[in-house]
């Protein structure tokens, strides 16, 4: 889908890091933009930043009556949808079974829910005009699953699957409606300012404070893995870069690390090599 002055771009996750940096390169290139957030007050000072051609309304993607809100919001505003990026997200990370079972419950109906009901709201806006793009925000974790991040892993899996599946579906139905599946890997994002702090030396010492010194112990390895991806984050502003990219050449996946991508090749290895060999 090649993108152009006149469409209209809908960017959920907006009021900071990859959402407003793809938002503002919408912007750039001539879209008219709604940018949708559950943080009210750090959107609309997006939507000033970013000048008249935004609107912002504040909204929890969990909520389906909410993202319906945002449609009629953007369709009353600026009458017509041509890119949706999917794109709000929240994480919770500890051992499995030790993560509240409500934090699991936000996680999955924000990251999975969030994109569902993106999905099932605009994509029928999209088919009846006969072209457009979805956009779904995933993660590097959902293909390369780690430990002590199971709800934020299992939910970008999730949207991998889902992703995959609404592009075949709409390669059969509309074809001029593409979808591309987001999995970047360490980006200038607060959630992910949020990890290296807790792997800094001044996070570690807190977390000394609260945690057996065995836990730490166990804990330090994915502490110095995140340590070691820092020194390769990357800009939002070239995230956004990445994801148009992606869109303009119709590419299924947009991925941020090129580095990274032995994990992945790993792990489909790993799950290869399971089959055994073929029969011969």
């Amino acid at each position: 889908m090649k993108l152009e002055a006149g469409q209209v771009g809908v960017v959920t996750g907006a009021a900071n890091g990859i959402g407003r940096a793809v938002a503002a390169a919408l912007v750039d290139r001539g879209l008219r933009v709604a940018v949708a957030d559950v943080d009210a007050d750090a959107l609309e000072q997006t939507a000033a930043d970013l000048g008249d051609q935004v609107i912002a309304v504040p909204t929890d993607v969990a909520e389906l009556d909410q993202v319906r809100a945002l449609a009629d919001r953007t369709l009353a505003a600026f009458g017509r949808v041509d890119l949706v990026v999917n794109n709000a997200g929240v994480g919770a990370g500890g051992p499995s079974w030790a993560i509240d079972p409500a934090n699991w419950n936000r996680v999955w109906s924000v990251n999975v829910g969030g994109v569902v009901n993106g999905i099932h709201v605009f994509t029928p806006h999209l088919i009846a005009a006969g072209h457009g793009h979805i956009v779904n925000t995933a993660s590097l974790a959902g293909l390369t699953v780690g430990m002590f991040g199971a709800p934020y892993a299992a939910s970008k899996s999730a949207i991998i699957a889902i992703s995959e599946s609404l592009r075949g579906e709409l390669g059969l139905i509309a074809p001029d409606v593409g979808v591309t599946v987001v999995c970047p890997g360490p980006v200038d994002t607060q959630m992910f300012r949020g990890l290296t702090e807790l792997a800094a030396p001044d996070g570690a010492a807190q977390q000394s404070e609260t945690m057996p010194p065995e836990v730490l112990a166990q804990l330090a390895p994915m502490m110095d893995a995140i340590a070691e991806m820092a020194k390769d984050i990357v800009p939002t502003g070239r995230a956004a870069e990445i994801i148009l990219a992606a869109v303009e050449s119709g590419k299924l996946y947009a991925t941020t690390h090129p580095v990274m991508a032995h994990a992945a090749r790993e792990r489909v290895d790993t799950i290869l090599e399971s089959f055994g060999s073929p029969a011969g």
